[in-house]
């Protein structure tokens, strides 16, 4: 997916504008201290649905009264706009086709809707392909979903962050945000989906029932022989009073069916109006259930049918934009041949099918939008159903119990009473035990493994552990392969970097010893480390295309901190020039790494990623000085600075 910032804009609240425009590959803004270079981070994240804004406090606050992004996402021009903090950081979002920074005014936002930041966070996330909506696994515990927010740690290295050896990570001070970048890895490498969530919450759910099922019929082992004794004795008393033999060598589940037929006096001339209207109403109860159950059947199946539709909708427009493509007028008006009059007829025509390849592209984007996965609506509501399902089987039950039973008037003698005095007996005792211990899982556990099973193994075939040690081999064969070329200790040579996916900790190997970042001595070690670390991630995410929704972004704020604090002039000393030279060449090795890698990505993939870089240096001592000049959008010198 091909994204990057083409401008970032800052209005005050007379019209008033600055802007800094960039484009794809990479981007560098040299300039003295105080110019408002490292503010640009603070800004493209305050822009991208920060909860808090970090923006300096002072000039650049001062004249700030909406800060704007134009971000460019495929085709498409996003033009992301915020007010300041202070008047409510109420948002806009616009998409375009394209527009040109200098038709960008604060006009353009007179009359465009506000949203909430959590509503433009949702439509950015909708634009870039963002769509787990439901990765919370267990059902009791609010949603949770994969959140641009956590994108952000992979994008943005900030001065304090560029040259640390305790932290590699934005935001990863939260240990909860932590957990869920670490966590949300997979979806935003492109592995996984809703798909695979929706099915991880269906299996846990299942894992539960069945072990309730299992313990229930632990629960028979235990007391089985118990039960039996007691209910067979009641069974005797019962068989004894209506005149008939029984026997007693019967199991649990077969006293509980007999209890629900049990032999009966003949006493049919006896009737109840009470019972009648009872049954009565219990099947009225039945019959609305079964048609709450039909709805929710339908319901199910039209989303069923409505996502697979949408997707056949879409690629028959994308179908027939090809052939629309290929079939588009080359001109855009036309003359007659004979006396060089313009053909209205033939010109009218043409701009009918210009608009009609309009259209088309809009109802393409519109459609992709709002064709949303139903996966997790449909799970929902299979649960509301299986829980009306039961209701019914509970109702039916009941409405046999009377099928079976007869209802004895006032007129009965004193056998008749004993009857139905030891019926009730059976029945109320029945009642009161434990239901799971009459049911007959083993069937319903056999089927309940089986579907565990089956959806096991749909879960395993989206091979998560397998891709994951994919990923961890191809970005740490990058940071060793980029690492050579930057300036690392003796100690550490030859360099052997790792990264743990799992809890995203960097370090070398040498032997069997790890040295972790924080081990390693040196602010050179620590900022090479970071730098492999993050133009690895760069490569991997670029290389997912369109399988990724990760915008391929990268801010390095200060870089070369370690070696010149306030750029290479500024350190001019005769006594110490071989360092100085030493310095000036690890900087050079540096930028040239990261202006060959972003060369070499684009050679790989066809994208060219972004790469954002603020700096003291200017460039002007490197070895690469012309090449650093060319990438250079902003020398903030002698007065020049973003505000």
């Amino acid at each position: 997916m091909k994204s990057y910032i083409s401008s970032i804009v800052i209005f005050n609240q007379n019209g008033e504008k600055r802007n800094v425009d960039l484009t794809e590959g990479v981007n560098i803004i040299t300039g003295d201290s105080k110019t408002g270079k490292s503010a640009l981070v603070e800004i493209i994240d305050y822009c991208l649905c920060s909860s808090r804004c970090t923006i300096p406090k002072g000039r650049i606050t001062d004249f700030g009264d909406l800060f704007c992004l134009i971000f460019i996402v495929n085709n498409k021009t996003l033009i992301i706009g915020r007010e300041r903090w202070q008047l409510g950081g109420k948002m806009y979002f616009v998409v375009e086709n394209s527009i040109l920074i200098e038709k960008l005014q604060i006009s353009y936002f007179s009359d465009k809707q506000k949203h909430s930041v959590k509503d433009v966070q949702y439509r950015l996330e909708q634009e870039l392909g963002l769509q787990v909506s439901n990765l919370e696994i267990d059902e009791g515990q609010k949603p949770k979903k994969a959140s641009l927010r956590n994108m952000v740690s992979y994008m943005f290295q900030h001065q304090n962050l560029m040259a640390s050896k305790f932290a590699l990570f934005y935001r990863f001070s939260d240990f909860y945000k932590r957990q869920d970048t670490i966590d949300q890895f997979p979806i935003f490498a492109g592995y996984i989906g809703q798909e695979y969530y929706t099915d991880l919450i269906k299996l846990a759910d299942l894992n539960k029932e069945l072990k309730k099922l299992q313990k229930s019929e632990r629960q028979n082992e235990n007391i089985d022989k118990k039960i039996r004794t007691e209910l067979g004795s009641l069974f005797e008393d019962y068989y004894a009073l209506v005149g008939k033999h029984f026997e007693d060598d019967k199991s649990i589940l077969q006293l509980k069916k007999l209890s629900e037929d049990l032999p009966e006096l003949d006493i049919s001339q006896y009737t109840s109006q009470n019972i009648v209207e009872r049954y009565s109403k219990l099947n009225k109860d039945i019959e609305i259930l079964r048609q709450k159950e039909t709805k929710l059947t339908i319901k199910i199946k039209e989303l069923v049918d409505t996502n697979s539709v949408g997707y056949q909708y879409i690629e028959t427009l994308e179908d027939l934009k090809e052939k629309t493509n290929i079939s588009q007028p080359l001109k855009k008006e036309y003359s007659c041949p004979l006396c060089g009059g313009e053909c209205l007829s033939l010109s009218h025509f043409n701009n009918k099918i210009f608009e009609s390849v309009n259209w088309l592209e809009k109802e393409i984007e519109f459609t992709k939008l709002y064709n949303s996965n139903f996966l997790e609506d449909v799970r929902k509501i299979e649960i509301e159903r299986a829980s009306i399902i039961s209701q019914i089987k509970k109702v039916y039950g009941q409405i046999k119990n009377i099928e079976r039973s007869y209802l004895k008037s006032d007129t009965l003698d004193k056998l008749q009473e004993k009857i139905g005095f030891a019926k009730a007996k059976i029945q109320f005792y029945v009642e009161t035990i434990n239901e799971g211990l009459f049911k007959d899982s083993n069937e319903e556990i056999t089927k309940l493994k089986n579907t565990i099973s089956l959806l096991e193994a749909k879960i395993k075939t989206f091979q998560i552990e397998e891709k994951k040690k994919n990923a961890k081999l191809e970005i740490e064969t990058t940071m060793n392969r980029l690492a050579k070329k930057l300036d690392f200790e003796e100690e550490f040579k030859p360099i052997n970097l790792n990264f743990d996916l799992s809890t995203f900790d960097l370090y070398h190997v040498n032997g069997h010893e790890k040295i972790y970042l924080s081990e390693m001595g040196s602010g050179a070690n620590w900022v090479s480390c970071h730098i492999v670390l993050f133009l690895s991630f760069l490569r991997f995410f670029t290389k997912q295309n369109e399988k990724s929704p990760m915008p391929l972004l990268l801010f390095f704020d200060q870089p070369s901190q370690v070696y010149f604090p306030q750029g290479t002039k500024a350190m001019v000393n005769d006594d110490d020039e071989p360092k100085k030279q030493r310095d000036i060449d690890a900087v050079n090795a540096m930028y040239k790494t990261i202006f060959d890698e972003v060369d070499d990505i684009k050679k790989l993939t066809g994208i060219r990623p972004q790469v954002i870089i603020v700096d003291h240096v200017d460039g002007e001592e490197l070895e690469i000085k012309e090449e650093f000049k060319k990438y250079t959008r902003g020398n903030w010198r002698d007065g020049n600075a973003l505000i």
